[in-house]
């Protein structure tokens, strides 16, 4: 028995009551019904990712003590959230020692826009909460009240007394997200759904580009799309040409660089040295080859891209950098805007490339003094390497200048709601932003998904979260730093896994993935604050909800003006496809995703033929159960598409679809989800073209090209195609312009 201020608890008591107040639940509903208790191991090893001692007795007694007396000892909390539906006076807590009840506070209240106000109170004249012994002190809590609720945005309350001073952030936000007025008051809109890679055009370097997205944004705008939307374009680690999957990034705050179109670089245009490369025959055989291949063949790019680009960097150096010009200062502001760590990110590229040139690939490997980017090692570093720093730094220089390229051509072309970009909901443990922010990470675990029929043991993403605590703590400044970043070109946002809001499910490093737990996020903060950058970077949200939804989350959501994502291949209930007029408005509406089939695949079964080639069902019963499954969802779409006018009585719901009956079937399905109410539809590319394919195939990795797939023709051909012009008179016929 061990006693905690003066009450006897047992270990096991002060644990319960340690991951209780950290946020890490004590069990989880599986998809089967049963109850599953977290185990104390999973516990510990949680609470020590957020930098609890928990390794003996004595260490999990302060620890707890810690926990329970944080906002005790100090005057105020790091930052305050609230929205404009805030119904009572806003008000914070102010926590000062009991013998400070005489003193006057002066307090002032800055708002982000200038204006300031300010006056004395004394201590004991707020209102009186609650009062509390830490150690030998008395403390007292007491509500201070706000002089009115400030304008949207981000302001300072400051108080100071004989005794010191405290501030703290007060974040306000609207009481909604922004919604574009392309879908706003009953209008609706369709957009395109691509992934970056897989776009090809008749210079394209083995892979699509941004030069090719900025293409494809004009060319769909004219026909009439308010939007395309493409994968995550987060920073994948520099250098590792197998690590390509869109949603294992190494940073969410900078950008891909294997997108780069390197003919569009201005350098390209100057550097002879780069022009005679690029016109000696060996090369343009080698690039000739890579792009016509019909999967990326990400080593063979890097090949080709990787002294091309040294090349033009040298030039860049020589001739602009060696004269401070026009081109330097935007490069030099560009590394200097506060919102993206640019410099510290490719100072961790450089150091990378140093150790992987010894084997070493992981941060939490490399020799202790390298580990915290504020030693003196790393200092001593980032002194002696400048200019490999520099490199990293303008290849993101470059990658920005031509993303920020393509979101402007969106807007002067006139999509009505521009780029859609992807928010990834989490990061890589061996990459750059758990590095750079291990503060404010819980380093040492992974987030997944509990287990569900496709994977009985549950999923172990690898991806790295935020330590909910720390982040707090931080006064959310490095989840602002993400989201601001995403913005900055997007006119809509899709958040991944957007239940991450409220609770993820992270999974203990070397164990099955059903020893997980959820750990609570705090919910009302940050959907305030997405609402609140939404509407400062004019961007819808979007929040991809599938899977495992907590109790209230969905109506949370609809309360916040956030879309929901509605694939029409899930929305059946009692045993029917849902009608047009029943999909939810305040939606994005799709057939697929890029982790299932096209629908040509979906009638094919081809995912289904996929996993049973792979082995990745449990029992060979699984796949045959899924594939009568499959017979009885084809007979429903075929009634409901039926039911609409779309296809003709009789149509057939089995056989292998000729390239004429898939054409119908598609358009026959787009036309459905253009009826539909969500004011928000997407068209995938990959359908437009009748391709019997998938882009990802969940529980796989080297075992199927994931993250490869090319389409076999142009931007320039898709956007001409009859099926494509076809399609964008009917949506247009159906209400969606």
């Amino acid at each position: 028995m061990l006693f905690y201020e003066g009450v006897g608890m047992t270990e096991s008591e002060i644990l319960d009551r340690l991951a209780e107040l950290a946020g890490i639940e004590p069990g989880w509903w599986d998809f089967f019904g049963k109850w599953r208790v977290v185990p104390a191991e999973t516990k510990k090893v949680f609470l020590s990712a957020m930098g609890f001692s928990i390794d003996t007795p004595e260490g999990l007694q302060a620890s707890l003590l810690e926990m329970e007396t944080r906002s005790w000892r100090r005057w105020m909390d790091p930052i305050a959230v609230f929205d404009q539906t805030w119904r009572d006076t806003p008000s914070v807590l102010i926590t000062v020692p009991a013998r400070l009840d005489l003193q006057q506070i002066l307090w002032s209240l800055t708002e982000e826009g200038g204006r300031s106000r300010s006056g004395i109170i004394q201590v004991n004249a707020m209102e009186w909460v609650e009062e509390r012994w830490v150690g030998e002190r008395l403390y007292k809590r007491w509500r201070f009240r706000l002089p009115g609720m400030p304008p949207p945005g981000y302001h300072r309350l400051s108080m100071q007394m004989e005794a010191g001073c405290s501030s703290m952030v007060l974040a306000v936000a609207p009481a909604s997200a922004y919604a574009p007025p392309a879908v706003s008051n009953g209008r609706k809109a369709w957009g395109l759904a691509t992934q970056v890679y897989a776009l090809r055009s008749p210079s394209d370097w083995g892979i699509g580009s941004y030069a090719t997205l900025k293409d494809l944004v004009i060319k769909a705008t004219a026909l009439g799309a308010a939007t395309v939307g493409v994968n995550p374009l987060h920073a994948l680690p520099f250098g590792r040409p197998d690590r390509y999957s869109p949603y294992f990034p190494s940073s969410r705050r900078l950008l891909n660089t294997a997108y780069i179109d390197i003919e569009e670089i201005p350098e390209f245009r100057e550097c002879p040295e780069a022009q005679r490369m690029f016109a000696s025959p060996g090369f343009q055989a080698n690039l000739a080859r890579v792009r016509g291949y019909p999967l990326v063949d990400y080593e063979q790019v890097f090949q080709l891209q990787r002294p091309m680009l040294e090349i033009l960097y040298r030039w860049f150096k020589d001739t602009h950098l060696a004269v401070t010009d026009a081109r330097t200062k935007a490069y030099q502001t560009f590394c200097n805007q506060g919102s993206r760590p640019v410099r510290l990110i490719s100072l961790f590229a450089a150091i990378c490339n140093q150790f992987e040139k010894e084997g070493i690939f992981y941060w939490r490997e490399w020799p202790e003094a390298y580990r915290d980017p504020s030693s003196p090692a790393v200092a001593d570093f980032a002194a002696n390497h400048q200019e490999q720093i520099d490199y990293f730094s303008w290849m993101q220089f470059l990658a920005h200048e031509q993303l920020q390229a393509v979101h402007q051509a969106g807007v002067e072309a006139g999509a009505k709601i521009g780029l859609y970009l992807d928010l990834a909901v989490g990061i890589a443990g061996d990459g750059a932003d758990a590095w750079v922010g291990q503060d404010v990470m819980a380093v040492g675990v992974s987030v997944g998904a509990p287990p569900d029929p496709l994977a009985p043991k549950g999923q172990d993403w690898g991806l790295v979260p935020f330590d909910p605590l720390a982040l707090r703590e931080a006064a959310y400044g490095p989840f602002l730093d993400v989201i601001r970043s995403n913005m900055q070109y997007a006119g809509a946002l899709r958040i991944d896994h957007a239940m991450a809001l409220q609770r993820l499910y992270w999974v203990p490093p070397g164990l099955d993935a059903d020893q997980g737990a959820y750990v609570r996020y705090p919910v009302d903060d940050l959907f305030r604050l997405m609402v609140l950058e939404s509407h400062r970077n004019k961007c819808l949200l979007i929040g991809e909800d599938l899977g495992t939804v907590p109790e209230g989350f969905r109506e949370r959501m609809d309360r916040s003006g956030l879309f929901a994502y509605r694939v029409m291949m899930f929305e059946q209930k009692d045993g029917c496809f849902k009608a047009p007029d029943a999909f939810d408005e305040q939606a994005l509406s799709i057939f697929a995703t890029h982790d299932l089939p096209s629908i040509r695949g979906y009638w094919n079964e081809a995912d289904i033929s996929a996993r049973e080639r792979l082995h990745l069902y449990p029992t060979p019963e699984s796949g045959l159960a899924e594939r009568a499954n499959r017979k009885r969802e084809r007979m429903r779409l075929i009634e409901a598409l039926m039911d609409e006018g779309l296809l003709p009585p009789g149509t057939p719901s089995e056989g292998i679809l000729s390239d004429e009956a898939a054409d119908r079937l598609i358009n026959a399905v787009h036309l459905y989800l253009a009826r539909g109410k969500s004011r928000l539809m997407m068209v995938q590319i990959e359908d437009v073209l009748g391709l019997d394919t998938q882009m990802n195939l969940p529980g796989t990795t080297v075992e199927y090209p994931n993250w490869k797939r090319r389409f076999p023709v142009g931007v320039g051909e898709v956007v001409e195609d009859p099926r494509m012009l076809a399609l964008v008179e009917g949506l247009r016929k159906n209400g969606r312009s």
